[in-house]
């Protein structure tokens, strides 16, 4: 078995069936662009959800060297980075779930964020060193952290702690980040202000939406998530945001190509009539595999380089594509679904499901190939 995984490894990667080739020097060039646009507030990179889809432990041995932190959502998240060799900051971004997490988090080493009166009390009773706290304030967003004024009163409390050992910071996040015009920004701004001001505390309230949309608000640190892996947070054009390069490109193949006359329906249901006789072509890939079955026909691939549309369902390991624009197309070609060339709003406008959910729905039967392996 293990002479075949060689073999497998040597040979065969690029011509599996579901490929998710992710580039290492686009991934660092989209930090750097970050940091360009707000220097001089250190980043806490955002690897939460398995990176964005993108492999969690691939993501962070990458960034680990080049940002201020890395940002997680659990303890389990934690664990896998610690045991993969990360000894950089990394901050729990959503807390402890329970007391009994927190020998962990003195174990590890890692940020606290406190955001509810629970955890104020668990702390009171707990022994071991904890390092940096971040203090989070919920200024409308309507989620998690403690009312603007009850801030004063954490810290205070916090200060009392003698295991509390490291720095406090203050974090705070915008609820229409991604809609820069929304008034509620600002007076989301305004409360944050004010509670850096009076509590003169290092601070970070910028997401990736924010970082571009509000440079006024960059404080110490900023906390790119989407940006980094080369998706814009919104829709809006934004010159920062065209800079960006996409890090995940997913790929397939073609599988099979039929001649079908006018008339003929294509998948399950035939949701499409072939209006003219037809090329159609049937790609490895399906809603098994991450691609969303929701998809319309007409949504883009690019097929040797040439755009061509999906007609009929997504099925769980195949769909369907018409050739027309691309006659040269035969068995085996490679298709882009989305990543270079093709950028991933394209598979959002049609599907209906943000990018968000787009990268993180990838699965693992998908192999990831990086370029610097």
């Amino acid at each position: 078995m293990k002479i075949l995984g060689q073999t497998l490894q040597q040979q065969g990667l690029q011509y599996r069936r579901a490929i998710a080739n992710l580039s290492s020097m686009a991934l660092r060039a989209n930090v750097n662009a970050i940091k360009d646009l707000a220097t001089p507030a250190q980043v806490i990179a955002m690897v939460k959800a398995n990176g964005y889809g993108h492999g969690i432990r691939s993501v962070a041995g990458r960034l680990a060297d080049h940002v201020f932190a890395l940002g997680v959502a659990s303890v389990d998240e934690a664990i896998a980075l610690r045991a993969h060799g990360i000894q950089s900051k990394i901050i729990l971004m959503e807390g402890v779930l329970c007391r009994d997490d927190l020998p962990l988090v003195s174990s590890l080493a890692l940020d606290l964020v406190v955001h509810d009166k629970a955890h104020l009390e668990w702390l009171a009773v707990h022994r071991d060193p904890i390092h940096d706290v971040w203090v989070k304030a919920d200024i409308g967003m309507g989620r998690l952290g403690f009312f603007p004024e009850h801030i004063r009163g954490v810290f205070e409390q916090l200060r009392t702690f003698s295991h509390v050992r490291g720095t406090l910071r203050l974090l705070g996040h915008l609820s229409h980040a991604d809609s820069p015009k929304h008034p509620i920004n600002h007076t989301q701004i305004s409360v944050f202000s004010n509670l850096v001001k009076h509590l003169q505390v290092p601070a970070s309230l910028c997401n990736s939406a924010a970082i571009a949309s509000f440079p006024q608000c960059h404080y110490d640190f900023i906390r790119p998530g989407i940006s980094l892996y080369g998706a814009s947070p919104i829709d809006e054009d934004h010159a920062v945001f065209s800079k960006l390069k996409p890090v995940m490109t997913v790929k397939s193949r073609l599988i099979a190509i039929k001649n079908y006359a006018k008339g003929q329906g294509i998948g399950y249901g035939h949701d499409f009539i072939c209006p003219q006789p037809m090329r159609v072509g049937v790609i490895s890939f399906g809603y098994g595999d991450g691609y969303p079955r929701s998809v319309r026909s007409g949504a883009p691939v690019l097929v040797n380089q040439h755009l061509c549309p999906l007609v009929g369902r997504i099925s769980m390991d195949m769909m369907t594509v018409d050739l027309t624009a691309c006659g040269s197309a035969a068995v085996g070609d490679e298709v882009v679904l989305w990543g270079d060339g093709l950028p991933i709003t394209e598979v959002e406008r049609f599907s209906g499901i943000s990018r968000y959910e787009l990268f993180t729905n990838v699965q693992n039967r998908v192999k990831f190939i990086w370029d610097d392996i």
